[in-house]
This record gives C-alpha cells, structure tokens and sequence, in this order.
C-alpha cells in the first residue's frame, strides 16, 4: 500500500503522526502550549515547500498529443 505513496503523501502521513505526538504531549503537560504550536508550525513549513515541489514537478508531467 505505501510503496504507491508520492513523497508528498508519505511525508503528509508523518506529518500527522507528529502532529498527534506533540499533541499528546502538550495534553499532557509535558510541553507548553506555545512550543506544541511553534513545533507543529514548523512542521506545516516543512510539508507546505514539500507540496510546492511536488505541485511543480507535476507542470512537467503533463504531456498533450494533439
């Protein structure tokens, strides 16, 4: 089933196990609030210029035989 998953789709789904890690440990008390947030915001950066590259190497991918 993975092996068929764009970098994009795997880093999405590593995003979200991180997302509910940090979650969990803010939850918990573990980590403030504010560094669950900043954590999660770096993450969202990371996947976002992820998803730019990939968008982009998808413009080359298009071929249209007329």
């Amino acid at each position: 089933m993975y092996e068929t998953l764009t970098e994009f789709e795997r880093a999405l789904a590593r995003f979200g196990d991180k997302v509910a890690l940090i979650a969990g440990l803010e939850l918990s008390n573990k980590i403030s609030p504010e560094d669950a947030y900043q954590q999660i915001k770096e993450l969202y950066k990371e996947l976002k210029a992820l998803r730019k590259v990939e968008k982009n190497s998808w413009k080359g991918d298009i071929h249209i035989d007329l």
